[in-house]
This record gives structure tokens, sequence and C-alpha cells, in this order.
């Protein structure tokens, strides 16, 4: 891993790591998956630079709840009192219980006993999933129950341990501020997988992120200054089974855009494939330093106009670096359910980007582009996309 990915930090585990609670009710692994331990895989992963994370679900465990022999670690209580009301406690029904609102120093004792439990693993990131109010999708929206109460004991427990936060899904973003207080990134939108037997994803379900990112981008609440960004979910660009690439999307130019994307935005970087078996050219991508530093930047870009992919095909977004240069992502979301649509013309101007006049690097070709003081323009294909780095200058003065 730490060969073909050398910049990748966290080696993440979804819902299958767990299947049953410990004697005070916490989450707990697999022991015939994990014979040794939590403890011993990661810090067998931080011998190699990498640090472990998992995936829970914010509430009471349904199961534990309902064992009387269960107590509350360093109490005589049963975890099962500060459950009575038997409320849902994640958009997952019928999993988790919601502790009762009269119970929240006991609550508070379990989530930290929980938190000291996952430092003593070694764990540095957890996935909170079914969080709420959010989740669903665009036709059953808000399937999750409003548990900010919980999971803001949830972060007072990780924090301790300086345990990354993360929450999902499909979260309201008129509560962004908010949900910057109770995590360190948010997923904003419903899964990217097709769940389709034949491939992972589709180039329709990458493109919709775009005009979902762009709800969050004018809120403040998104980057390194809150310590709080947008998820977009996992990138399957590559993933490939038995020799054969199952990404689902339709080609390289769409694959492009979709790390470019979420390279702009500062989005969670999650990959969802084993990296021994992508291809040379799509590591190549994921390694690229200058998407890595725009990426690594924490900030996230903005639209110029709408950023509603579907009401305006030309997408085109932009964000000033810490260095002072300029990073502009263009992109043609002209693609459908079943087929790609039409070329388009992207144009800019210097001045909507913050700039007089400056050089232009095409960051994914290497190549110059010159110097513009009045605008930028260029004929996309359906799903393709440039991602530029603009240095700032007077006539003869490169400015550093």
């Amino acid at each position: 891993m730490k060969a073909k990915m050398p910049q990748y930090e966290y080696i993440n585990m979804d819902s299958g790591w767990c299947q049953t609670y410990d004697e005070y009710g916490r989450w707990t692994y697999c022991k015939n998956l994990f014979p040794h331990g939590l403890r011993s895989l990661s810090d067998y992963l931080a011998s190699n630079g990498h640090k472990l994370g998992i995936y829970i679900l914010p509430g009471i465990r349904k199961d534990a709840a309902e064992d009387s022999s269960i107590m509350i670690k360093g109490t005589q209580h049963p975890i099962g009192d500060i459950v009575k009301n038997k409320r849902d406690g994640n958009g997952f029904l019928g999993t988790t219980y919601m502790p009762d609102d009269d119970q929240d120093t006991l609550a508070q004792l379990y989530y930290d006993s929980l938190g000291e439990l996952f430092a003593e693993w070694g764990i540095s990131f957890v996935k909170i999933d079914g969080c709420g109010p959010g989740g669903g999708d665009a036709l059953r929206p808000n399937q999750s129950p409003d548990n900010r109460k919980c999971i803001a004991m949830m972060k007072k427990a990780f924090e301790k341990h300086n345990i990354w936060m993360e929450l999902s899904w499909y979260l309201d973003a008129s509560l962004a501020d908010e949900w910057a207080t109770l995590g360190n990134g948010a997923r904003i939108f419903i899964d990217i997988e097709s769940y389709s037997k034949r491939s992972m994803t589709s180039s329709l379900r990458v493109f919709q992120r775009i005009t979902q990112a762009a709800n969050w981008a004018d809120t403040g609440a998104v980057g390194s200054h809150r310590g709080f960004y947008i998820d977009l979910d996992v990138v399957t660009v590559g993933m490939t089974v038995d020799g054969k690439c199952i990404d689902g999307l339709d080609n390289d130019d769409v694959r492009l855009s979709y790390i470019t994307f979420w390279a702009i935005t500062s989005s969670i970087f999650c990959l969802g494939a084993d990296p021994r078996c992508i291809p040379d050219k799509y590591l190549a991508w994921f390694n690229h330093p200058d998407m890595l530093t725009i990426h690594q930047s924490g900030i996230m870009a903005r639209p110029i106009q709408s950023g509603n992919a579907w009401t305006n095909r030309r997408q085109i977004w932009w964000k000033t670096l810490p260095d002072g240069r300029v990073a502009v992502g263009l992109f043609n979301t002209s693609v459908f359910m079943f087929m790609l649509g039409k070329s388009y013309d992207l144009k800019f101007t210097m001045s909507e980007v913050g700039l007089k006049q400056a050089i232009i690097k095409d960051v994914w070709t290497g190549e110059s582009l010159g110097k513009s003081s009045s605008h930028y323009t260029v004929i996309l294909r359906p799903g393709q996309c440039k991602l530029l780095l603009l240095t700032p200058c007077h006539d003869n003065v490169v400015l550093v």
C-alpha cells in the first residue's frame, strides 16, 4: 500500500469488522477475522505509516441494550436503563437505540468508554453512519432521526483521543455550521455505488455530486479553517477485479473528471479499490503531485455562476491556494443515464478568479498554456475536464 499510494494515510474497514458487543455493550471485532485483535493490526499498519479506521452507528446497540447482564463500564447501571424509550438511534432502523433525553450523564460515560476502547486498539478514524437529520435519497429524504445530541457525545469522547470523526450520510447543508462542530467530515449525498452486480458506479452518479457540493460551497463551514470537509464518497476509478475494470465509468475523460472534482473541492478522498489491482495509469493520477497539492490545501472551491450541473452544463470551480496560485477546474457535465451528451465551450475571465494576469498550466498534461490578462476558453467533450494552475504575474514578473 505504501509503495503504491505513498501519500495516503488511512486504511478503513466498513461494517463487516464487527458483529457483536463486549462485556460493556461496546462494539467489538470479529474474533475469527482478527484473532490477534485490532491493536495488533493497527500496530502493523503504523509500522508502514498508516492509520486504522472503522465504521459504527450512532446510538446504543439494540442487542446490547436488550441484554440485562450488560453494565456501563465503571458503573452498576445496566445499559438498557439509558434507552428505555427505545427510540431508533440512526437511519438503519432497528439497529441501535438513542439514549433517553434524561440520561446524558450515563450516556456520556458509555461513549467515553467506547472512545477509550478505540484508543486502546489504535483507531484513528471512525465513520459514523446513519446520522441525522438527513439520510435517505432524493425520493425518500430524511430517513435518519435527529441524533445530533448523541453525535455530540461521541465527538466529545473521540476527540480526547485525536480520533477523526466522519459523519454520514446525505446530511443537510442548511446545518453545515453545526455539522462542522460535530465532526471532521460529512457525506453530502447518497451512495455513489450503483449496487449493480457488474459495475461499481456510473458517470451520472459521479456528476450528480457537483450539484450537491454547490449547496455547501458558500456555507463558510467547509475547509481547513474549521477542520471540516465534505465527503463526496468513495473514488472507484480503476477498480479492477480478475483483470477487468468494473468501475462502471464511460471513459477516461469521466475518470479524470471524477478525481479532479474531488481534488478541487478538497473532499475526503477514499479509494474503493485494492491499489495492487489498479492499473498504473490511474495510480499515477491518484499520486499526481499537483493534484495532491490542490487537494491537500484543504480549501473548498466554489463555482462561477450556478453550481447546478444539470441546468448549467459548463461547470467552472476555483479556489486560491495558500501560496497565492489559483486552481481552476472546468467540467462538461453533459452526461445522462445511458449515454454521453455533447461538447461545450467553457470560458472564464481572470477577474472571475480574483486575478489580473496569470501564467496558466494544465495540471494533467503539465503543459504551459501561456500568459493571459483577459480570459481562458476551451472546448470540452461530454464528461471531460481541465484542471489548471494559475500563477499570478505582472508583465515581466511572476508573483510567488
